[in-house]
């Protein structure tokens, strides 16, 4: 008969171990995408700002698993916003990511991060300081009237160019955001199935010609539920009349390379791209999305993901196209969540 001590042992060893508890680590770079315009004459303090996560964040670098997918709405508030002054002052823009939620739904809040990088984009107009706080441009025409003629009497204060430039970030900057502090993420516990060793073959020598073998054609699965949402998150908040094109486009992964490679080379001193690169024959959705350079450039950054999002929706129109509005159901669900807090 067994002890109460020995039984104890054995039943802490048969009980299941809990799930892994993962952390994302403080220092860790979160690549967001902005998804709305943002400007100081326009917002106030405490309104919410919805990005968009740009990449897979993974365990151990990009050698573990994927623990905040692409596409997972990232949640910010505007900490503060100050527009520069009439005589003085360039404007100023906080913002801090807070709460990040996943397609399949984990809510990971108290987030806190501070920006440290900006990509540059037509029509913005900030730089990133080092405290992570947007610092507006200088009032060039303004600076240099002072400078030249400072005013001397009140008609000469009021004759001269008010207000500084506002700070504007379009739809689509791109924000490399800091963690300072970790994310701890729980995942399950999967068990491998172990490998199955077949056998040595037996060499024999052939008595009749060996056939060669025909190319096997893989019939790609059906993709449903939340794999189908989380391929098209990414991209799922653009206009309809965007994605018309752009899902018929990343059918044609070749095409869209040609034509990346065409929309980002040199202009000619009157600004027009050379004709060199360009290609008539390709698809009209392929032309439409080069009115997106930097759309464009996002697509074809993950060439795996965009293919596999060309031939679902080749196969599958009618699925993809719902899951983008559920995809924009749950992120209008998460900014009126944001706003009401």
């Amino acid at each position: 008969m067994l002890s109460g001590g020995l039984l104890a042992i054995l039943m802490a060893a048969a009980a299941p171990a809990p799930a892994p508890e993962l952390m994302i680590p403080e220092g860790t770079i979160l690549p967001v995408v902005l998804n709305e315009t943002l400007n100081t004459s326009r917002v106030q303090e405490n309104d919410p700002v919805l990005f968009s996560l740009a990449e897979d964040i993974h365990a151990a670098g990009r050698r573990g698993p994927v623990l905040l997918p692409r596409g997972s709405s990232v949640v910010g508030r505007i900490v503060a916003t100050n527009r520069a002054g009439h005589f003085i002052g360039h404007s100023a823009m906080d913002i801090r990511l807070q709460e990040i939620i996943t397609p399949t739904g984990e809510v990971y809040d108290g987030v806190s991060t501070k920006i440290v990088d900006m990509a540059k984009k037509k029509g913005q107009k900030a730089v990133v300081k080092p405290d992570g706080n947007l610092k507006g441009p200088s009032h060039a025409k303004r600076d240099t009237f002072f400078l030249m003629f400072p005013p001397t009497t009140v008609f000469q204060l009021l004759a001269t160019p008010k207000r500084g430039p506002d700070v504007v970030l379009p739809v689509e900057t791109r924000l490399q955001v800091k963690l300072m502090s970790p994310i701890y993420v729980e995942t399950q516990t999967k068990v491998a199935a172990a490998p199955v060793t077949a056998p040595a073959p037996v060499a024999t020598v052939p008595t009749q010609p060996v056939p060669v073998p025909q190319p096997v054609i893989s019939v790609q699965q059906p993709v449903s539920g939340n794999s189908l949402e989380n391929l098209v998150a990414p991209v799922a908040l653009y206009p309809d009349a965007i994605l018309r094109d752009l899902f018929r486009a990343t059918a044609r992964p070749y095409e869209m390379f040609q034509a990346n490679l065409w929309v980002h080379q040199v202009r000619d001193t009157n600004g027009s791209l050379p004709l060199s690169g360009y290609n008539d024959s390709w698809d009209p959705s392929v032309k439409a999305i080069t009115a997106y350079p930097d759309l464009l450039q996002r697509l074809t950054t993950d060439s795996e993901w965009m293919a596999r999002l060309g031939s679902t929706y080749v196969a599958q129109p009618v699925d993809v196209m719902n899951a983008v509005q559920r995809v924009r159901v749950r992120s209008q669900a998460v900014r009126n969540a944001a706003a009401i807090f």
